[in-house]
C-alpha cells in the first residue's frame, strides 16, 4: 500500500496526493488497478475533488478547534471565556461611572430625627450634551444636625435600574439563570430569593468570591459569563453554598449602564439635579458633586481577558507578590490602566511591613481617595498578608517637552508643510500614547525621531531639544517641605545650570515679589556629577531674593527645600513647572513614574512655554 503524505493541507496539495495515490495502487498480485486512467476527463476526477474538499474542510475544522482549545490562540469570545472559566476567572461587565454628592432636604413631612434616602433615587446630569441617570445602590439614613437634614458624599453609579425575575424548577449548580441584558454593571447586582408567589419571605444572597468562605448553608451566589456573552448566575448545591427550593423566586436587581460615557475631567465642574420626594421634603438648591462621576469602563476585551486570566490564576486570589496586587486589582477595577507594586524594602527611604502601590486610571492622572479606600479595605483586607500594610499613592508624572526642527524636500513633498508638521504631529503623540504613559516605560529617543522622519516621505531628518518637567502643588501660606524623606524627583541626570521654574508670588519683608527658581553649580567649571545651589530670584533675574533656597544632585536629579513658603500662583494656575534639561536623550522612569508629553501652553506671564513645538522648513 502506498504512504500518503498527511502533512498536506492545501486542496491542491490534497488532490495531487490523492491521484499519486490511485496511480501507484497495487492488487494483491502487485499490478496497478488504476493503469491508462486519464483522472482529469475521467468521472473519477469528481470523486477525487470530493474527497479532496472533505478532507480540506477536516483539516480546517480540525486547525480551528485547536486553536479555540488554547487561550493564546482563540479567537472566539465564547472559548476564551470557557477557558478563563477553567482558571476561576469572570470577565470584568461594562462599569458605571461613580460620583460622590452632597445635598440638603427641606421640608420633610413632621420634621423626623432621621431622613432616608431611598434605594434607586435618580439623579441627572448632562455630559458632553447627553443626559445620564445616576442612582445610589442601597438605602442611606442620615440624622438631623441643627434643624439640617444634610446628605454628605453618597455615592451614585450611572445607570438605569431594572428588575428581572426567574423561577426555580429543579435546583442546584445545573440549573442557570440568565440576565437578558448585555449592558449589565455586575458590581450593581443585587439577588434575592422569595421564598414562593403566595409567601413574599425574602433572603439577600452575595457573591461568592472566595470559596474557601463558603459553606453548607451561605446564602451565596455565583457569577459567570456564557456562551452568548451575557451573565448568568447560579447557586449552591447544599455543601458549597445554600440550595434552592422548587418555586422560588429569584429577583435580580441590576443596572443597565452607558459605560464610559459616564466619566468626566476632574477639572470641570460637575451638578446634578433631582426631582425625588425624600421622605416628604425635596432636595434644595443645585447639587455639586464632591467628587466627579469617573470609573466608567466598556466590558473586557478578549485580549484584556486573555492576559488578565493566567495572572489572576497565579495569585489564588492572594495578594503575595507584586504581580499577585496587580492581578487582583485589574480584575476588580478594570478603568485602571497601569499599576506599579513595590515592597517598602525597596522604597526610598526603605519602609518596612509596607506594599506600596501605585495607580495610573485611563482617564486622568489619579484616582479618587474613595476607589483607594475601597481597595485597602474591600478588596485587599482578606488577601493581603497580615503584617503587610498597603499604602496606595500617586504617580509622579515627568512632563516631556519637545522642540522639533524638521527639514523636508519641497521637490519631492506632495503635501503642504502645514500637513508635514501635522503628521509630525500625529506621529509624536501616537508614540506617547503607544509606547509611554504607563509605569516602567521609558522614552528613547532614536525611536521617537524614527516615527518623525517615518510621518511622511519627504522629510529629510529632525533636530530635536527635550526638556524635562516636574510639577508640584505646595499649598499657599505655610511651609511646604521637600525634604530627604519627601523630595522632587527627577530620576535622570540633569545638565547644570538647566534648572528654571515657571513664575510664582512669595511674601517676604512685606513686600510681594514675582519670583521664579534657578539652579548654580558648585564647583567651576560645573560637575556634571555633583551638587548645585537653588536660588530664588525676581521674575526679571536680576534680584537675588533668597541666595540658598534648596539643593540639586546632578547625577540623580533628585530636587531639596526645605523650606518652600508661596504667597500666590500667577494667573490662577494652582502649581508651579520645574524645567531642566537631562544629560541623556532618553529618560528613564523609575517606580511610581510615568512619562506625558507635556500640555503647557504658552504663557509669558507665568513662565510657561509651549510643550511640543514644530519648526518646519524647506530644503
Amino acid at each position: 500500500m502506498p504512504s500518503l503524505k498527511i502533512t498536506e493541507l492545501d486542496f491542491d496539495e490534497i488532490k495531487k496526493n490523492l491521484k499519486n495515490f490511485l496511480k501507484s495502487y497495487t492488487d494483491e498480485n502487485g499490478n496497478q488497478v488504476f493503469t491508462d486512467y486519464e483522472f482529469e476527463g475521467s468521472s473519477l476526477s469528481v470523486l477525487i475533488d470530493l474527497l479532496a474538499y472533505n478532507t480540506h474542510y477536516n483539516a480546517y475544522y480540525t486547525n480551528m478547534l485547536a486553536n479555540e482549545m488554547f487561550l493564546d490562540s482563540a479567537i472566539k469570545r465564547e472559548s476564551v471565556v470557557s477557558i478563563a472559566k477553567h482558571l476561576g476567572y469572570t470577565p470584568t461587565s461594562i462599569r458605571g461611572a461613580r460620583a460622590l454628592v452632597t445635598f440638603d432636604v427641606i421640608d420633610p413631612t413632621g420634621n423626623p430625627d432621621t431622613l432616608t434616602l431611598e434605594k434607586y433615587t435618580p439623579f441627572t446630569t448632562t455630559i458632553d450634551e447627553n443626559s445620564l441617570t445616576f442612582v445610589n445602590l442601597d438605602p442611606i439614613t442620615i440624622e438631623k444636625e441643627n434643624g439640617i437634614y444634610r446628605f454628605s458624599n453618597v455615592e451614585i453609579v450611572e445607570g438605569t435600574p431594572v428588575e428581572y425575575v426567574h423561577r426555580v424548577y429543579v435546583p442546584g449548580p445545573a440549573e442557570k439563570y440568565e440576565i437578558p441584558n448585555d449592558n449589565i454593571d455586575t458590581t450593581s447586582l443585587r439577588v434575592v430569593v422569595q421564598n414562593s408567589f403566595s409567601d413574599t419571605t425574602s433572603i439577600s444572597f452575595n457573591l461568592a468570591e472566595d470559596i474557601t468562605t463558603v459553606g453548607a448553608t451561605s446564602n451565596v451566589f455565583y457569577l459567570e459569563e456564557s456562551s452568548t456573552g451575557k451573565y448568568q448566575i447560579y447557586f449552591g448545591d447544599n455543601v458549597l453554598g445554600k440550595k434552592l427550593s422548587p418555586g422560588n423566586l429569584i429577583r435580580l436587581q441590576y443596572l443597565i449602564s452607558n459605560g464610559s460615557d459616564g466619566n468626566i475631567s476632574g477639572t470641570i465642574e460637575q451638578s446634578f439635579s433631582s426631582s425625588a420626594v425624600i421622605g416628604g421634603g425635596t432636595i434644595t438648591g443645585e447639587i455639586v458633586a464632591t467628587q466627579n462621576s469617573t470609573g466608567g469602563a466598556p466590558k473586557e476585551s478578549i485580549d484584556s481577558i486573555k492576559f488578565k486570566a493566567p495572572k489572576f490564576f497565579a495569585s489564588y486570589n492572594r495578594a503575595v507578590t507584586a504581580m499577585d496586587y496587580k492581578a487582583i486589582i485589574q480584575t476588580n477595577y478594570p478603568t485602571i490602566e497601569s499599576i506599579a507594586v513595590w515592597g517598602g524594602e525597596d522604597n526610598s527611604p526603605p519602609i518596612y511591613g509596607k506594599v506600596f502601590i501605585s495607580l495610573k486610571p485611563y482617564s486622568g492622572y489619579t484616582i479618587s481617595s474613595t476607589i483607594k479606600e475601597n481597595i485597602k479595605r474591600e478588596l485587599l483586607a482578606n488577601k493581603r498578608v497580615m503584617s503587610i500594610i498597603p499604602e496606595i499613592i500617586d504617580p509622579e508624572f515627568i512632563h516631556i517637552s519637545l522642540d522639533t526642527t524638521i527639514k523636508y524636500d519641497k521637490n519631492i513633498a506632495t503635501i503642504s508643510s502645514n500637513q508635514i508638521k501635522t503628521s509630525a504631529e500625529t506621529a509624536i503623540r501616537n508614540y506617547f500614547s503607544t509606547n509611554l504613559q504607563q509605569f516602567g516605560n521609558d522614552f528613547i529617543f532614536s525611536q521617537l525621531s524614527k516615527e518623525i522622519d517615518n510621518s511622511d516621505p519627504a522629510i529629510i531628518g529632525n533636530v530635536t531639544k527635550i526638556k524635562i518637567q516636574k510639577r508640584i502643588v505646595p499649598s499657599l501660606n505655610i511651609d511646604n517641605i521637600y525634604d530627604s524623606t519627601n523630595p522632587i524627583k527627577f530620576n535622570n541626570k540633569i545638565i547644570p545650570g538647566t534648572i528654571q521654574s515657571s513664575y510664582f508670588n512669595v511674601y517676604l519683608d512685606k513686600i510681594i515679589y514675582k519670583a521664579k527658581i534657578i539652579d548654580s553649580p558648585n564647583q567651576n567649571p560645573a560637575n556634571y556629577e555633583g551638587t548645585g545651589t537653588l536660588r530664588l530670584l525676581d521674575y526679571t533675574g536680576e534680584n537675588t531674593l533668597i541666595s540658598n533656597l534648596g539643593s540639586i544632585n546632578y547625577a540623580t536629579g533628585e530636587i531639596t527645600i526645605p523650606v518652600l513658603s508661596i504667597y500666590g500662583f500667577i494667573d490662577n494656575i494652582s502649581d508651579i513647572r520645574i524645567n531642566a534639561e537631562s544629560q541623556s536623550y532618553d529618560i528613564l522612569a523609575e517606580k511610581n513614574q510615568i512619562l506625558v508629553i507635556d500640555d503647557s501652553t504658552l504663557n509669558t506671564t507665568s513662565n510657561r512655554l509651549t510643550g511640543l513645538k514644530i519648526n518646519v522648513s524647506a530644503i
